[in-house]
């Protein structure tokens, strides 16, 4: 009997935590494919004709995880955008063979002079992100960059972007509240933008007084604050329960509520643990 109840209330935390769109992982991922018109978003039921905004997939990676995370990637939710794109730094010379022939099965953006290391993530994502705008600005309403070790439940995330609006300067992520006017969004959990945005975004790049960065600093910060400097602002990435929707975290921290302290302090929204899920899943 108390197997049974404990099986019960780890099933009903479990169905609260299934809704949400993205997580932050940080080891091979290889999750079915989800039926999503059994699933609800919040308040939202999801049907096929929701459907309909047209996504494409940014994925940072590096040659040394092409044959564990970029293969999960690509074996399980990068296929479910409209179109996926990794884009990572290029070099045979420190590759083996096996990465190399790795490298034609999979759809890698042609970004040239990407330079390697996690100090330049700004760089990276920066090209990405223009690169997106100069080959496929008329072609999708948004543009998700996510990392090689995030998963996507894209039908969810497809559900919930069929409510907002593309054409407004709008990005939606995980919020933290410091270090950027209105906030930015955790680069871990990855973010979305809207075509407005980037379109923003590369004009900010092409202004001759912009401050936006090329390179250096964190990453998702500078991001941030060069779409502020245009006017573009986060959206609030809850459901109708006002659960998040991008976690920052692993699966397993968010699961059994474990949070660092600097997340109190920098997250937008309350932290939910497993006993307040669970008085939600109650009323």
């Amino acid at each position: 009997m108390v197997r049974k109840k404990r099986s019960a209330s780890i099933g009903l935390v479990l169905t609260s935590l299934i809704l949400v769109t993205i997580f932050y992982v940080g080891s091979h991922t290889n999750a079915p494919y989800i039926e999503f018109q059994k699933n609800k978003l919040g308040n939202i039921r999801i049907h096929r004709e929701l459907l309909s905004p047209r996504v494409l997939c940014l994925i940072l990676t590096t040659p040394k995880y092409f044959l564990d995370r970029v293969k999960a990637v690509n074996d399980t939710w990068g296929p479910r955008c409209d179109h996926y794109l990794f884009v990572t730094d290029h070099t045979p010379e420190t590759m083996t063979s096996e990465q190399i022939n790795f490298t034609r099965q999979i759809p890698i953006a042609p970004i040239q002079n990407i330079v390697p290391g996690y100090d330049h993530l700004t760089q990276k994502s920066t090209l990405a992100l223009l690169f997106a705008y100069k080959k496929y600005f008329n072609d999708f309403d948004w543009f998700v960059k996510a990392d090689d070790d995030t998963y996507l439940i894209v039908e969810n995330l497809k559900a919930f972007l069929s409510q907002q609006n593309a054409s407004k300067p709008v990005t939606f992520g995980y919020n933290f509240k410091v270090n950027v006017p209105e906030g930015y969004h955790s680069g871990g959990a990855s973010y979305v933008l809207s075509r407005e945005s980037l379109r923003r975004f590369y004009q900010a790049h092409r202004d001759s007084k912009s401050t936006c960065r090329k390179d250096g600093g964190s990453e998702d910060v500078e991001i941030a604050k060069c779409l502020r400097s245009k006017g573009v602002y986060p959206g609030k990435s809850l459901d109708k329960q006002n659960r998040e929707l991008f976690h920052p975290l692993p699966y397993i921290s968010h699961f059994r509520g474990q949070f660092p302290d600097w997340l109190h302090k920098y997250a937008e929204n309350p932290l939910q643990t497993v006993s307040r899920l669970k008085k939600l899943l109650l009323y």
